[in-house]
């Protein structure tokens, strides 16, 4: 049996059990946890993007250079560089390598719902379809800024530590670019709700301008650029996405209203994580002519649902009790569906895969790959593509 689908499926039961009987929710989420991390420490091979990153991995140089292009002019970010050749000075495979950092992530997830929620279960269930399926599992280096961005930098946005999250973020966008949008919540912290309220429909009316033809003609003619014609052309509106995200958006914002007309004592944290959430709505709303785009910038704000929605849900207001349920089938939905897109994309369905007999390959049993996908097939080509990307600092700073 598919192995994150049972996993997916203890950890929907986790959540429920320890709602119903909270004596036992240490052990619950003990267990739930120790699962999750097994899970994600000891595969090989799986992920859409696995494949990529040890081609990546095993490219980067083992010298670290001082010289621009090294640090200006090399994809992936200078962070994820640095750490990966951290790892290879000592030889590590790079199994190892993700073993550890599935292991660090899973830690720093472990922190914020520790520090945060009282239902911890409940958060990993609300964590896995998009955090991760998506990218603790396939997106390496986006998952590694988002989980250091819970564990470290949320805090400190919490705590009004202005100087030690926005340290905190740096660090976090050296592993992906996408990290730098978390600066924007220093300003957002001292926004009220109705005026982030305010900036969602006013991000709405820009994303739907943006659908004029004539618009985007306009903005390309004024401001020409590769980016902005791939954002403006090169995409299109995923429907499902956008409801997804509108419903979910609607849902806890209104639960927090009534719960704080009901008279329920909510803490200030709680509005200020509805608060940076609110962000994400904001650039998914003014990105959506591009769901590659959205997604990816959105995404980064999405993975708070696992604090903020468990503080909200938990409540015993009949309102959170039917958002409850209603975020539970969402859920459950969610992960089937980034479940069955790891599948296909990562080709598993060629073999007759699908979501239920799935295979769990690991890091005991790795030639087994192969019996799923071409993996030995496919990966020197792109260790070839990587070790020529890798040599591309070099020109750039002239030395060679």
């Amino acid at each position: 049996m598919n192995l994150y689908l049972l996993v997916f499926l203890l950890l929907a039961a986790g959540a429920v059990l320890e709602r119903f009987r909270p004596q036992y929710k240490n052990y619950i989420y003990g267990v739930c946890w120790g699962l999750m991390t097994v899970l994600l420490c000891l595969r090989y091979g799986q992920g859409t993007d696995y494949i990529t990153y040890e081609a990546i991995y095993n490219s980067i140089p083992l010298v670290v250079d001082f010289s621009s292009g090294y640090f200006f002019g090399a994809s992936p970010e200078i962070g994820w560089r640095l750490l990966c050749a951290l790892f290879r000075a000592f030889r590590a495979p790079f199994w190892v390598f993700t073993a550890a950092l599935g292991l660090a992530e899973m830690l720093l997830l472990h922190r914020v719902l520790t520090k945060y929620t009282s239902f911890r279960t409940a958060g990993l269930f609300l964590a896995y379809p998009v955090l991760f399926i998506v990218y603790m599992l396939s997106g390496l280096r986006q998952g590694l800024a988002m989980c250091l961005f819970l564990g470290i930098a949320l805090p400190f946005y919490l705590e009004k530590r202005w100087f030690a999250y926005v340290v905190s973020i740096l660090l976090a966008s050296s592993f992906h670019k996408a990290g730098y949008i978390w600066l924007i919540l220093p300003v957002v912290y001292y926004l009220s709700t109705k005026i982030m309220l305010a900036l969602v429909a006013l991000s709405a009316a820009v994303g739907l301008f943006l659908q004029i033809p004539a618009v985007r003609a306009w903005i390309l003619e004024t401001f020409p650029s590769y980016h902005l014609w791939q954002f403006l052309y090169m995409g299109e509106i995923s429907r499902f996405a956008l409801a997804e995200r509108l419903i979910s958006c609607t849902v806890l914002t209104a639960l927090w209203f009534l719960l704080r007309k009901a008279g329920e004592e909510l803490e200030q944290s709680t509005e200020l994580l509805l608060k940076a959430y609110l962000c994400g709505l904001c650039l998914y709303l003014l990105l959506m002519q591009n769901s590659y785009y959205a997604s990816r910038y959105a995404a980064v704000f999405k993975v708070l649902e696992c604090v903020l929605a468990v503080r909200l849900l938990m409540k015993e207001r009949k309102a959170a009790k039917a958002a409850a349920v209603f975020f539970f089938g969402l859920t459950l939905f969610m992960g089937l569906k980034n479940m069955n897109a790891m599948i296909r994309e990562g080709f598993y369905d060629s073999a007759q895969v699908n979501l239920l007999n799935f295979p769990y390959v690991s890091v005991f049993q790795q030639d087994r790959i192969n019996d799923y996908t071409a993996y030995e097939e496919k990966y020197p080509g792109i260790l070839e593509s990587q070790m020529e990307d890798q040599e591309l600092w070099l020109l750039e700073d002239g030395t060679e």
